[in-house]
């Protein structure tokens, strides 16, 4: 993906820094390239799809450690969002005449809930399916319920929309949740050029209100 995102920001540097599971650290990736350059500005975009915990507290906290160790100014653009591009992109992958159960994993916030079921509305409102989100889980309990509340009103069994950006525990746990009721999920989102454009859109707002400040 940062890869592919380099390409279409026409030649920009584009790294990849995790916040834990893995490495390297966002200090750790501004060093190496400023080991290897003179780098003079940093935009960190959050691959996150809403405003849960580690959109307001973990990111912020490693731009904090990371501004603070290499002595630079870190801008940050806003999370991904829950978008309805991104949700027609997964809705293209389901028969017409069948309802969706959204699985998500953005967390117990007002605003994650909030951005959540505006994308549920406007969805529905984009392609008239039936549509209920559901936050994936360990034991996909909420998933399965919502695909019971579908079943009953619609005499239909639901597809599950995987809503997350990766392969990985998550996407695993919906694909389980769809096994258990005899139906089919979605694909994750990392593949779709909407995900890229959006990304492309977000670094170019925030370096925008750099500029003018």
């Amino acid at each position: 993906m940062a890869h592919r995102l380099g390409k279409r920001l026409g030649g920009s540097i584009v790294r990849v820094a995790y916040l834990n599971h893995d490495w390297p650290t966002l200090t750790a990736a501004i060093g190496r390239e400023r080991d290897s350059g003179e780098i003079t500005s940093i935009s960190v975009l959050p691959l996150l799809l809403s405003k849960a915990s580690h959109a307001l507290r973990d990111v912020p906290d490693a731009v904090a450690r990371a501004e603070r160790d290499h002595r630079i100014k870190i801008v940050v653009g806003d999370t991904i969002g829950m978008q309805l591009d991104l949700a027609l992109a997964l809705d293209a992958q389901v028969p017409a005449d069948l309802p969706i159960v959204l699985a998500w994993a953005g967390g117990r916030t007002a605003i994650a809930q909030a951005e959540t079921q505006s994308l549920v509305d406007q969805w529905h409102q984009a392609t008239g399916r039936q549509i209920v989100a559901a936050g994936s889980s360990d034991s996909g309990e909420n998933l399965l319920a919502a695909a019971a509340e579908l079943r009953e009103r619609t005499n239909h069994v639901p597809m599950i929309a995987t809503f997350t950006l990766f392969p990985g525990v998550l996407a695993d746990q919906v694909l389980s949740a769809a096994d258990a009721i005899g139906t089919r999920a979605t694909t994750p989102l990392f593949q779709e050029t909407a995900l890229i454009q959006i990304l492309a859109d977000r670094l170019s707002i925030v370096q925008a209100a750099d500029q003018s400040v």
